[in-house]
């Protein structure tokens, strides 16, 4: 009977001991920042990487999404003779929501798999210790690029993804609720207010934080050769996709 609640304190102990890791690095990296200025071409790099890979899947992503939201709501409230509401919950719920959330899962699982997978490579490899050899800072060389860049093109990507997806529900609206696309917007952004978008930014700014420190976590922990690498990328984008749940939580109960 010992033995279970030993198991229970040591994955207790494990994974407090891992969030603290975790969050000493993100504090490292953001000590880092202070090097930005000299660092312009790997930011710029970085900063491309993470628009011009997520941006043209995200749009997607949120025009179907807003399209789907749209219908659900529509139909629901047609029940009640209310289906010109659709339009305010498909703007709050992409603005909101659906945009900063999914947008960061698709982050997680197209870039910081990308970066576990390129940190747990120069691990495996030994580049990271010839890192140190040279008196290089991998923290500032390798971590803060990936950071600000995750941070910096997050937000943008959640304006674009928001967008998206409400003209991917305007047009549904358009097509089976006879709501005109002046109506659908001007009824929209109506309620809508500098609060609701502040919380969009925040989460967005939170989520790409999540995202970068966890992969670059995952991958300076990586041994273990080829099958390593696997493990670290699995592990990051799982880990960021439950850390997102919990912090849209968090910080959507703070906002209200």
């Amino acid at each position: 009977m010992t033995g279970i609640p030993h198991a229970i304190g040591a994955k207790v102990l494990d994974a407090c001991e891992e969030t603290g890791s975790t969050l000493a690095l993100f504090v490292q990296g953001l000590v880092e920042v202070r090097g930005a200025p000299r660092n312009w071409g790997r930011l710029f790099a970085q900063m491309k990487r993470v628009g011009n890979d997520t941006l043209a899947i995200a749009a997607a992503m949120a025009v179907f999404t807003g399209m789907v939201l749209s219908l659900h709501s529509g139909f629901t409230l047609r029940k009640f003779g209310a289906e010109e509401a659709t339009s305010v919950i498909v703007a709050l719920g992409m603005v909101k929501e659906m945009g900063p959330v999914l947008t960061a899962m698709l982050l997680a699982g197209r870039i910081g798999a990308s970066i576990a997978a390129e940190v747990g490579t120069m691990q495996i490899n030994e580049e990271i210790d010839a890192l140190h050899t040279l008196g290089i800072n991998p923290i500032r060389y390798l971590v803060m690029p990936r950071l600000v860049a995750c941070v910096a093109m997050l937000p943008a990507l959640v304006v674009v993804s928001s967008l998206v997806g409400m003209l991917g529900g305007a047009a549904v609206c358009s097509a089976y609720f006879d709501i005109g696309l002046r109506t659908f917007f001007d009824t929209a952004f109506e309620p809508m207010e500098g609060g609701d978008l502040l919380e969009s930014m925040v989460k967005a700014v939170c989520f790409g934080a999540i995202v970068a420190t966890i992969a670059c976590r995952r991958g300076f922990q990586t041994r273990g050769g080829a099958e390593g690498v696997g493990r670290a990328i699995t592990s990051s984008v799982v880990s960021s996709f439950v850390c997102i749940f919990i912090a849209n939580y968090f910080v959507t109960r703070f906002m209200l």
